[in-house]
């Protein structure tokens, strides 16, 4: 049987020598191309649809409740959508040109009251309530009623004078606590023409207010080992560090103040909240301006144009955002001042990625809400919705 199995062998390897290709050609792979793979370019891109219903888009706002909330300064109205852009109704409210919400689900609108003083008929600055919260404790938009709750100056003093007629509110910053008293207080900003109020703090100033719309006091600042009460230059914007969504709202005093004056340097500042042995304590955070991650600044000096409006994600993320309308463009910054987005872990990308938005006929505010980012621009009536191309699945 050996013997037989070892002639066998040499046979079959003559008969497979005999056969041509009996294993067949080796196939040809040079017409297949290698696939190259690029890094996402990172940027913001426009989603659609728009929001088009405002005449004159002023401000847009996402509440906690998630509905849109977008100011139309043209017919004095605010307006509100549902996260799918249908329009839930309107409210009017005078002269109204800002407007937020707090973690109680109320509106609070910067607008206008109208009242006569000694015979003279004024229009003075205001802050409205609305309540959106019915009878039957549930949310709705329908019958709400805007009730002024702050009319400047009569908040924290009893005289008028005619400057005070030339005050505005500027901006409204929740602030978030797990003390119930703390909780849903606020910062409002406020710009006029007086360097002192009678020893109530000057006209360009930041204030705190209870939830209750008690007024608390001026918000005075400590920097370079000083204490300055005008710390403030014309403060434009406000906001704070608590955002929605509701479930992962950060608790947080501090807040974002942009401050538009030829002879503020530093235009876009953090003002942290602290409490000292001797009380509390306001101070301004600094950020670098040469980290090597970035090529552009937060606090590079007179980093900005002529900006109008910043808001903070709510999200992981921590960007915040500014809006410059002296260029008509939004430009994205890190938690720590940094300007564009940080590169993903697989690129090999050494610096962030610049995503800056231009092309508006006058932006005029933003929001962002669930990485979507909305920019109101006035001139065109159009509020533009921009996503980032990493957040796309």
């Amino acid at each position: 049987m050996v013997r037989r199995a070892y002639i066998l062998l040499p046979i079959v390897g003559l008969l497979l020598m005999s056969c041509e290709n009996y294993f067949g050609k080796r196939t040809d792979l040079d017409f297949i191309e290698i696939p190259t793979y690029d890094v996402r370019e990172i940027s913001y891109v426009p989603i659609a649809p728009n929001i088009n219903d405002a005449q004159s888009p002023v401000d847009v706002h996402v509440g906690y409740d998630e509905f849109i909330y977008v100011v139309d300064s043209a017919n004095e109205q605010v307006l509100r959508y549902d996260l799918a852009l249908n329009l839930q109704g309107s409210i009017t409210i005078p002269g109204v040109r800002k407007v937020v919400q707090n973690r109680s689900f109320h509106l609070l609108a910067i607008g206008t009251y109208d009242t006569t003083i000694a015979g003279v008929d004024y229009s003075l600055t205001a802050l409205y309530d609305i309540d959106l919260v019915d009878d039957q404790n549930t949310l709705s938009f329908n019958n709400v009623i805007a009730e002024p709750v702050l009319v400047h100056p009569f908040y924290f003093k009893n005289s008028f004078s005619s400057s005070d007629a030339k005050v505005k509110f500027t901006d409204v910053a929740i602030i978030g606590s797990n003390l119930p008293a703390e909780n849903n207080s606020y910062y409002l900003s406020r710009t006029g023409v007086s360097s002192n109020n009678a020893g109530f703090g000057p006209d360009y100033a930041v204030l705190k207010f209870t939830k209750d719309h008690q007024w608390i006091s001026s918000i005075p600042v400590t920097a370079t080992g000083a204490t300055y009460s005008n710390y403030f230059k014309n403060p434009l914007a406000l906001q704070g560090f608590t955002q929605a969504p509701q479930l992962t709202a950060n608790n947080s005093p501090d807040f974002w103040v942009l401050n538009q004056n030829e002879d503020q340097e530093i235009q876009v500042q953090h003002i942290q909240f602290t409490e000292g042995p001797f009380g509390a304590l306001y101070q301004p955070i600094f950020y670098s301006t040469s980290d090597p991650n970035s090529t552009g600044y937060l606090q590079t000096p007179k980093r900005f144009e002529n900006p109008v409006d910043l808001c903070l994600a709510g999200d992981g993320s921590r960007f915040l955002f500014v809006a410059d309308a002296g260029v008509d463009s939004v430009y994205q910054f890190t938690s720590s001042g940094l300007e564009g987005v940080p590169p993903p872990p697989a690129s090999t990308a050494e610096t962030n990625a610049i995503s800056t938005l231009g092309g508006f006929g006058n932006v005029s505010a933003i929001s962002y809400y669930d990485n979507i980012l909305y920019v109101a621009d006035s001139k065109t009536g159009v509020v533009k919705r921009f996503k980032l191309t990493l957040d796309f699945d």
